[in-house]
């Protein structure tokens, strides 16, 4: 019943209205139900917005992002996280043409394309993390305090740090150059994150993680314990507390 009358006021609110207003108007019941955690009810009014005005730039932002959150939020679970990343990344291609000279633009493409790595074979890999690296730098040039772009680039230099290397061989022979990572790097970024967004869970979870691989325990659990304490905005939020929690009790356990 409550599904048919969503249905209902959705097909009443698509008749109704077909200027910025309607757009309007649906993208703010979307980010209510967003932020109520339900990312695919969520979904079904973006998109609708988005057939109103497919080059609606606030539209495609928001689409990139549920897709994106559907993808992690599925990964390692179904074959539907593939899928859902796909789809983000087909739309943060549409925005970044629309808005090339815009750093969230660049933002999302990088966000979305290094969403795509777990699925590819290791010259792919590199090859998209360049294409990563490439994008979140030109959102800094763009926007110097754009917090989400050094996160971005804070894993890529932690996941480079990491490499094998035979993966780094690849590099050399595919790129004729060394792709080289820095912990410390990594570390530096997110505290630069979480300088122009001091509230961003995201930057904390990840400088948790930064810190494990750097061998800093004490440091990661109080990123961690961070985590836990910020408000919750989306699903993906939620399912990344419920990780760190997780994650929190395995350290402490340890100790």
């Amino acid at each position: 019943m409550k599904s048919a009358l969503s249905i209902l006021v959705l097909i009443i609110l698509v008749g109704s209205y077909s200027s910025a207003q309607g757009v309007t108007q649906l993208l703010h019941t979307g980010d209510e139900l967003y932020a109520r955690l339900e990312t695919e009810e969520a979904l079904r009014w973006y998109h609708h917005a988005y057939d109103i005005a497919p080059r609606e730039s606030k539209t495609l932002i928001r689409l990139v992002r549920a897709y994106g959150d559907l993808g992690w939020l599925h990964l390692r679970k179904d074959s539907s996280s593939q899928l859902n990343y796909l789809q983000a990344a087909a739309f943060a291609e549409t925005l970044l043409t629309l808005e090339p000279a815009k750093a969230e633009a660049h933002f999302w493409f990088a966000m979305a394309k290094g969403s795509l790595i777990p699925f590819v074979s290791t010259s792919e890999k590199i090859h998209i993390g360049k294409d990563v690296r490439f994008h979140a730098e030109k959102a800094i040039e763009l926007d110097s305090t754009y917090s989400y772009a050094y996160i971005i680039l804070a894993i890529f230099e932690r996941e480079m740090a990491k490499l094998s290397w035979f993966e780094r061989a690849i590099a050399r022979i595919v790129f004729g150059e060394a792709l080289n990572g820095s912990l410390t790097r990594s570390e530096e970024l997110l505290f630069k994150a979480l300088k122009y967004d001091s509230g961003s869970s995201y930057a904390c979870f990840e400088l948790s993680l930064t810190y494990v691989a750097m061998g800093r325990k004490e440091d990661s659990i109080a990123s961690l314990k961070k985590v836990i304490e910020l408000p919750v905005n989306s699903q993906r939020e939620e399912r990344q507390r419920q990780i760190a929690e997780k994650f929190l009790a395995r350290l402490q356990s340890t100790q």
